[in-house]
């Protein structure tokens, strides 16, 4: 019989409100609120402290973001910040999900 075990993080995920978006600029050049220009919007399915899910249009992602990547990213009221793209899974045809984990500036 094989063991399970619960997968451990770090930080506690919280569901965000049904309409939540995030825009994200497919640079990770530092930027201020008036330089932003969004490239990306995607659905955001979860929250926490270090960083968000969400699901996109397979074809916004396509020559412009993979795993590993840097990214600015705009979620609600957090203002502008500095992300990696963590991973990318496909969940139906032509969506897809996408892991964000937030940086410091000097990561």
């Amino acid at each position: 019989m094989s063991e399970h075990h619960p997968e451990k993080r770090r930080y506690l995920r919280f569901p965000p409100p049904e309409w939540e978006v995030a825009l994200i600029q497919c640079t990770d050049a530092p930027l201020s609120e008036e330089e932003f220009e969004p490239e990306i919007a995607g659905l955001v399915m979860e929250e926490s402290r270090a960083g968000c899910g969400l699901v996109v249009l397979q074809r916004l992602l396509e020559g412009r973001l993979a795993d590993g990547d840097r990214c600015m990213v705009k979620v609600a009221r957090l203002g502008i910040i500095l992300a990696e793209v963590r991973w990318v899974r496909p969940i139906d045809d032509g969506i897809v999900r996408v892991g964000l984990h937030y940086l410091e500036p000097a990561d």
